[in-house]
């Protein structure tokens, strides 16, 4: 009897030692979790501060790109006047000279205003080029603001060919595309293209993978013109296509 009550005993203690050890090991498994969650928590703020700034970033460079678009063609329209009077002047003169019946001081009159309108039309070119350079600038910056946050966000953008082959629409075309929106396959990528029309309306084509709803977005983001919010909701209609 003495023997069974001392094995019971040891039982009972081994039972206790056994019970206190998984009570640590509990414990240590439950500090492990919370770290980690705390540790997913910082992640996802950060994650969302990023997307935020390269949101607000992108629409401060593609409004700075669109009006110096705007200022080149204004340019572009401006040289093609000068071209054109100077060329009026050029045949003016031409005329003149073949009739024989300019005075002198008329010819040299002429000749400095066709002078002066040339100086203009080359400076005008000038001025064409820089803003064009300036344009090239931004986009170099656009293209730079997708390196920095494409890794991290999954987002990037690129001008892109015109399917029509138009030169007018290849200006115009851009591409958004995304990546880190199916769990299953973080790399896979999903994009559409945006086009600014004749009309100044924006045209959403070329959507991978299909998903409902493209016209409606397209025809809110024509009606408010945000852009950010609109390629915010296209990756949610990604999201929520896997």
């Amino acid at each position: 009897d003495e023997d069974d009550d001392d094995e019971e005993e040891e039982e009972e203690m081994n039972l206790t030692e056994l019970s206190a050890s998984l009570n640590r090991q509990k414990g240590g498994f439950d500090r492990w979790a919370h770290s980690r969650l705390n540790a997913v928590e910082s992640i996802r703020q950060k994650h969302q501060i990023d997307m935020k700034k390269a949101n607000t970033e992108y629409e401060e460079l593609k409004e700075n790109q669109e009006k110096l678009v705007s200022e080149v063609e204004k340019l572009h329209t401006s040289i093609e006047e000068e071209n054109e009077e100077a060329h009026a002047l050029v045949q003016k003169l031409e005329a003149k000279q073949k009739s024989a019946l300019l005075l002198p001081e008329e010819v040299n009159r002429l000749k400095d205003e066709v002078s002066l309108k040339v100086d203009l039309l080359q400076r005008r070119k000038d001025e064409a080029s820089m803003a064009h350079s300036k344009t090239e600038t931004k986009l170099q910056s656009l293209q730079k603001l997708s390196n920095l946050y494409g890794e991290k966000l999954g987002l990037h953008f690129v001008h892109t060919n015109s399917a029509s082959g138009d030169a007018s629409d290849n200006d115009n075309a851009l591409r958004i595309g995304f990546t880190q929106i199916d769990r299953r396959n973080p790399e896979k990528k999903f994009w559409f293209d945006v086009r600014i029309m004749s009309d100044d309306t924006y045209s959403v084509q070329d959507v991978s993978p299909q998903v409902n709803g493209v016209k409606d977005l397209e025809k809110e983001l024509n009606a408010d013109q945000d852009f950010s919010k609109f390629v915010r909701k296209m990756r949610r209609k990604f999201k929520e296509s896997v």
